[in-house]
């Protein structure tokens, strides 16, 4: 058994988290994938003893390769199991958009009893990988995931979103810890290659674009492949320059199919770009003629000048410029500021009206001579000349520095109309979605009045005050879809702001809803709850419940702010303010010792909602002992984690209980229930353990429920706990109070000391209180 675990901040201490992420990025193209003899799938899906594949239309026949594949690992024993679904089989039904498409996967994922070690694989066309990788970043807040491509166009999502996968059409980001891509070279060289992929390697790459300016484009898949190798040599995972031609695309004329939408706005960013004097125009004759001989005569449409100027005017908040990314005669791309009109000229103009372009330079270099092996910002791209066998494209480990220093700090009156209290976290005149839970009859109205102000004195362009009743039964994807169309309509930035007033239910959804928006719009939490104010308002964890499971599907994403105000205390009924206790006495059970003594002391004050100095010194130092913990821990890559203390037994027991058990109550019992096993193994004194009892009693929360059912719990134990963290139990116990500790192993303990421990809290739970 490791040592004990213990130490929580002084007062004094600085309530502040600071966290970085590493993540990877790896793209393979291999040949022979599916040989029984290649290990190179088995080696991608490390660990995992059991999978979940997805595949789509786009895999085709192949993807029964991958099954046989599969079946022999199985028989090998490199497996335990694997399920296939189809990612087109939700098709016509409303969920299999956006969220829904993740809760899909999610779904399936628990049906084939993935653990937090297991794997996740798409097999297919851009949207599955994209969907998949979402999905897997979500379920148990991180869980790897695997795609295996054998088309360009895919294989070029992969390039484009790097780190990050993205479902545009529904304003949905999420980041990855790891991607892992392999190239089904096979596959890739049997399928025709994807015109409008083609046309982005022809304007990245000189030597294809010759090539299929002089030569047939049929049968032309080998050397696109040889040009992804050359431009990963160039390149870094996610680099603009894979993304050129996308900010056009809500131009492109609607009568264009999907390719030829895409071909149009890589020619219309080419053009735009020649006009400036940024590309040769040989160029893009060159690249007009590879559109035609590609069969996207259409995709050379020149956009009318009425349209030009509506766009223009609309594509981006505000009235200045806007900032397009536009190929470069390097090859490559760059960012590029416009005036609005100039922008709308340029898009509408023919190019013998638009003056001289700038002087003719050499085509884009083709990146033949650049060395294996380049540095880019923060990781290694390494790249290889084509040969048969596994050979790694790029293989990159990125620095991902993910701001996680945001203050959490007590501010009276925050609802007052002339408040400053938000001023620091709004850029001036930016928009705001505000998500209120309307728990008080006038809250919304106070909120309205509150952010009337702050447009009134210039902080905000526009609000939008949206209501949301926030329970353990609506905490759910509906609920996330819900806000992410809000925020899709009123189109949200990375200036703009996500301001969240509730509880700790409603910050978990909003904040997930946040992580998934685009990924770049900050949001403020304002808890109205204890427990908002001590637990989910100063984490990182944000989530949502599916099908029964609690939190099953969320992320780490950090506030911008976390804003405590105390009178939200005296609004609350007493059950809630007896859960946030729960969580106060949680924290301080297994990091504080004196904390637990001034609860035992102060406790009445806080059920009392007193703004007293020991009623706010409480909740310092339970939201300082929680810092301490994340900060040592911010992405769970360690699962044994002191705040789960009392959780692992409340999950269960708030989703038996069909969340008529409240949080905090359900939590409650699951610390009396851990510490009651602890004294049973020997590692809790009978003193200490009863210490807790009376206090959980004092504060009015139950030590025993009749949901109890011990045999239901240890299979929770069992199917639930022990897959989430990886195959392990860490059951938090304490050692003593202000100390904790581990039940690493589910063997040390038993289903009839789960059976002992529930009779004995149920016979005390009829004792007097004390």
């Amino acid at each position: 058994m490791p040592d004990a675990v213990t130490g929580a901040p002084t007062v004094g201490a600085g309530a502040a988290l600071r966290a970085t992420m590493t993540a990877g990025f790896r793209l393979d193209v291999v040949s022979a994938l599916f040989a029984p003899d290649n290990p190179t799938l088995s080696y991608a899906w490390g660990p995992a003893r059991r999978l979940l594949v997805v595949r789509d239309d786009v895999a085709g026949e192949r993807s029964e390769l991958l099954v046989e594949y599969l079946r022999a690992a199985r028989r090998r024993g490199d497996l335990d199991d694997f399920h296939c679904i189809d990612a087109d089989a939700a098709a016509g039904e409303p969920r299999a958009a956006g969220v829904g498409a993740c809760g899909y996967v999610v779904e399936a994922a628990v049906k084939a009893q993935l653990g937090r070690r297991d794997a996740v694989v798409a097999f297919g066309g851009e949207r599955t990988g994209r969907v998949v990788a979402v999905a897997a970043a979500s379920f148990r807040r991180h869980t790897a995931a695997m795609r295996i491509h054998g088309d360009l166009a895919a294989v070029l999502s992969c390039l484009r979103d790097g780190l990050s996968a993205s479902l545009h059409e529904e304003g949905i980001t999420a980041m990855a810890r790891r991607t892992h891509v392999l190239v089904d070279e096979d596959g890739l060289l049997a399928r025709p290659a994807e015109p409008a992929a083609l046309l982005l390697l022809a304007l990245l790459d000189a030597r294809l674009r010759d090539r299929l300016v002089r030569a047939d484009v049929t049968g032309c898949q080998a050397d696109a492949l040889a040009a992804v190798l050359r431009l990963c040599r160039r390149f870094h995972t996610g680099h603009p320059a894979w993304r050129i031609g996308e900010a056009w695309l809500p131009l492109a004329p609607t009568t264009l199919t999907g390719a030829e939408r895409r071909a149009w706005s890589l020619l219309t960013a080419a053009r735009v770009a020649s006009r400036l004097g940024r590309l040769p125009a040989p160029v893009v004759s060159a690249l007009d003629g590879v559109a035609r001989r590609l069969g996207l005569h259409r995709a050379t449409t020149v956009v009318d000048a009425p349209t030009a100027r509506r766009w223009a005017a609309n594509a981006a908040p505000g009235d200045g410029p806007v900032a397009v990314m536009l190929p470069s005669t390097d090859g490559g791309g760059a960012s590029v500021t416009l005036a609005r009109d100039t922008l709308a000229r340029l898009l509408s103009d023919r190019v013998d009206d638009c003056g001289t372009p700038g002087p003719s330079t050499p085509g884009a270099p083709d990146g033949g001579s650049t060395p294996d092996e380049v540095s880019t910002p923060g990781g290694t791209a390494v790249a290889q000349t084509p040969r048969r066998g596994v050979r790694p494209v790029l293989g990159t480990r990125l620095r991902v520095d993910v701001s996680a220093n945001f203050p959490v700090r007590f501010t009276d009156d925050v609802l007052t109309p002339h408040t400053d209290a938000l001023t620091d976290l709004l850029p001036e005149r930016c928009q705001l979605l505000a998500v209120v839970d309307p728990y008080a009859p006038d809250q919304v109205d106070r909120v309205q009045r509150l952010l009337s102000g702050f447009r009134d004195r210039g902080h905000l362009a526009r609000f939008t005050v949206l209501p949301v009743v926030a329970t353990e039964h609506t905490k759910n994807l509906t609920q996330v879809a819900t806000v992410l169309r809000v925020a899709e309509g009123l189109g949200l930035g990375p200036d703009d702001r996500l301001l969240v007033i509730g509880g700790g239910t409603l910050m978990d959804s909003v904040g997930y809803a946040a992580y998934l928006y685009r990924g770049d719009t900050p949001y403020i939490r304002v808890p109205t709850t204890l427990v908002g104010m001590i637990d989910a308002g100063v984490g990182l964890k944000v989530g949502v419940n599916l099908n029964g499971h609690k939190n099953l599907i969320g992320a780490y994403h950090p506030p911008l702010a976390c804003l405590r105000d105390v009178a939200f205390l005296r609004t609350l009924a007493p059950a809630e303010l007896r859960c946030g206790l729960a969580e106060v006495i949680k924290i301080a059970v297994v990091c504080d010792a004196d904390l637990f003594a001034l609860v035992e002391r102060h406790h009445a004050d806080v059920l009392a909602a007193r703004d007293t100095p020991q009623v706010r010194e409480i909740l310092d130092r339970a939201t300082r002992a929680m810092l301490h913990q994340l900060a040592a821990n911010p992405w769970e890559e360690d699962l044994r984690r002191l705040p789960d203390f009392g959780h692992e037994f409340g999950h269960a027991l708030e989703s038996m209980s069909g969340y008529r058990l409240r949080h905090g109550e359900a939590v409650a019992i699951g610390m009396a229930l851990s510490s009651y096993l602890a004294f049973l193994i020997g590692y809790l004194d009978h003193d200490d353990l009863d210490r807790l009892l009376v206090l959980l009693r004092r504060s009015g929360l139950a030590l025993w429920s009749p949901v109890c059912d011990p045999a239901a719990l240890w299979r929770r134990l069992h199917g639930e706990v022990v897959p989430h963290k990886a195959g392990a139990l860490h059951l938090v116990v304490p050692r003593r109070i202000g100390v904790g500790d581990f039940i690493d192993s589910i063997d040390e303990i038993s289903a009839d000391l789960v059976a002992e421990a529930c009779t004995a809290l149920a016979v005390r739970a009829q004792e007097p209180a004390r």
